[in-house]
């Protein structure tokens, strides 16, 4: 009987202890983000890297490669501008960098509008795609631009390039 009596003071317990318990209220995150408005301005090219990803996927040592002191990376300036909530022009000056992107100046257009991962330069009839490998909002003060080169006739990615910038 004395173990049927602790039992059952026991479950009561613990039924007041988790019947106790409530859930915190949802805080309000504040505003939300504008991250088009974010890539709108000009860029200074501050860090490129190559990556091997072949050697990337088969976990081979030296996958990696800083290639900002190999050419004048440095030199690089992209411009983005944003009006009304999309997209509108870019400009580049390369000065004497390696043409990461081919077109110097154009338009622009994502694959979303909030939450963009592709930006599709565009100039006539030609087109240069890049993805956004970060976001330049709160902390995060980097435009960070990536750009993959894969094999014409198997579509394998072969190499990548990851470009970060900084706001002028």
């Amino acid at each position: 009987m004395k173990s049927i009596n602790k039992l059952a003071i026991i479950l009561v317990l613990g039924a007041v202890f988790l019947g106790a318990c409530k859930p915190d209220a949802l805080k309000d995150l504040g505003m939300e983000r504008d991250l088009l408005n974010s890539l709108n301005g000009s860029w200074k090219l501050i860090k490129a890297t190559q990556v091997d990803e072949d050697a990337a996927k088969k976990g081979f040592p030296y996958q990696q490669l800083d290639i900002t002191n190999l050419f004048p990376y440095t030199n690089f300036v992209l411009s983005f501008n944003v009006a009304g909530g999309a997209p509108t022009t870019f400009a580049t000056i390369p000065g004497a960098s390696p043409k990461i992107i081919k077109l110097t100046t154009g338009t622009w257009a994502v694959d979303n509008l909030k939450y963009p991962k592709t930006l599709y330069l565009r100039n006539g009839a030609a087109t240069d795609t890049v993805s956004l490998g970060g976001y330049p909002v709160g902390a995060a003060s980097t435009l960070k631009l990536r750009k993959e080169k894969r094999d014409f006739s198997t579509g394998k990615l072969l190499i990548s390039y990851t470009y970060e910038f900084t706001k002028q």
